[in-house]
């Protein structure tokens, strides 16, 4: 678990969404880019932050989210995995660590059942 919402981004859905929505100020370029970023998770720990485009994930290049997601899938949990963004026009390489999403769930589940009562 990493904590992100991916998509595909093309220059032309971009373009679309700002229309629709002038304050979304999506980046116009094509590319994997960040949607979401999870509060607590490894993706904000690892400093990750929405419009970010993910260009290497462990020396590997993603073209598409599809192929960003392989490799996170792959992942092992609790080792570092270094991802290279592009963030304003910078390159940016940060180090993040998957981790098991099992326990989260868990706690998720015992704190809904808690307000409940």
């Amino acid at each position: 678990y990493l904590g992100v919402d991916m998509t595909t981004m093309t220059p032309a859905l971009a373009k679309y969404i700002n229309k629709l929505s002038p304050a979304a100020a999506v980046p116009e370029r094509d590319g994997v880019m960040i949607e979401k970023v999870f509060k607590n998770s490894p993706a904000k720990e690892g400093g990750l932050k929405k419009f970010d485009f993910v260009l290497e994930i462990d020396g590997k290049r993603v073209f598409n989210a599809d192929a960003a997601h392989v490799i996170l899938d792959r992942a092992t949990i609790g080792q570092e995995l270094s991802i290279k963004v592009l963030r304003d026009d910078s390159e940016i390489a940060l180090q993040v660590k998957p981790e098991d999403l099992s326990p989260r769930l868990k706690q998720l589940r015992q704190e809904r059942l808690k307000r409940k009562r």
